[in-house]
């Protein structure tokens, strides 16, 4: 520091030694509310990328978007235009604005899941369970369905009123004649089916059928829905994107809604895992009959 009378220069650490003043306040005052983040200088600025944060987020078919998925679709349309951003520097914009999502909780399983429940290709693992909601003229109505672990793309579904072993199985059957066009025996041999204990699952009914088709049954661990975590969590996103949002007057009404639901998920749901390619592969409808 520069004495302005005498011209000489003089450490800023004897200074505050000589007039008892920490280091840490002086530097406070001196950078004040001035301060920026280190490193270069970003050629997309924080309130430009605010801007376009929002905006991603309103082109996005469904709500409670998490910031690597916002991300992802950002990052695509700015490597067209040259720029990259950071997905840290996504998630810190996203936070300033109170943008983030609440993450969920566990399930409270002691058990340890450090498996893998994805598949590298198609029709090798299928998920499949069963989910309840509630209409205002049929009352508590079931909802099958079945995903395949390669993509997690819903291949089958089943909407009815009582929700029995007979009705579980038909989701799979569904399941079966999108992707193999018939339901022969043996027809899906060594395809693996992965369900969780209810009752539906461990009928004889729903076993001997699912042998008849050549499918082994692989249940999961009670109380461990990681086990069966690709169902479990499009059952957690049905829910918060149709379920949760809406109320439905019957039965019909719920099942076009849920028809409707699916295609756009197949269609234009975004996989963390897989980035870039699109959640279905089969091109298909799921079938339903």
């Amino acid at each position: 520091m520069k004495d302005e009378v005498t011209g000489k220069k003089y450490p800023v650490r004897m200074i505050l030694q000589v007039i008892d003043y920490s280091s840490a306040a002086y530097y406070c005052v001196r950078l004040g509310d001035h301060q920026r983040k280190r490193g270069p200088v970003t050629l997309i600025a924080d309130t430009e990328l605010k801007v376009a944060i929002k905006e991603t987020m309103k082109s996005i078919p469904f709500h409670g978007t998490g910031y690597k998925k916002i991300h992802a679709r950002m990052q695509r349309e700015l490597l067209i235009k040259g720029h990259s951003v950071g997905k840290n520097r996504v998630f810190r914009l996203m936070k300033e604005d109170d943008l983030l999502n609440k993450a969920p909780g566990g399930s409270g399983s002691s058990r340890v899941h450090d498996g893998c429940i994805t598949t590298e290709s198609p029709n090798i693992m299928w998920g499949t369970d069963g989910k309840k909601f509630f209409t205002r003229r049929d009352g508590w109505c079931w909802f099958f369905d079945v995903a395949d672990h390669f993509n997690s793309e819903l291949i089958g579904y089943n909407v009815v009123k009582y929700g029995d072993r007979f009705e579980a199985t038909r989701a799979v059957q569904n399941a079966i004649m999108n992707c193999y066009g018939c339901l022969e025996k043996g027809t899906a041999k060594s395809l693996i089916v992965r369900c969780d204990l209810g009752s539906q699952y461990t009928s004889d009914y729903f076993k001997k059928t699912m042998n008849f088709y050549g499918i082994e049954v692989s249940y999961s661990w009670a109380r461990s829905p990681e086990c069966n975590g690709i169902i479990e969590r499009f059952h957690r996103t049905i829910d918060e994107q149709l379920f949760k949002m809406n109320d439905y007057e019957s039965i019909e009404e719920a099942e076009e809604a849920i028809r409707s639901f699916i295609a756009l998920y197949n269609d234009q749901w975004q996989l963390v895992r897989i980035p870039v390619k699109p959640a279905t592969h089969s091109g298909k409808r799921p079938a339903t009959f």
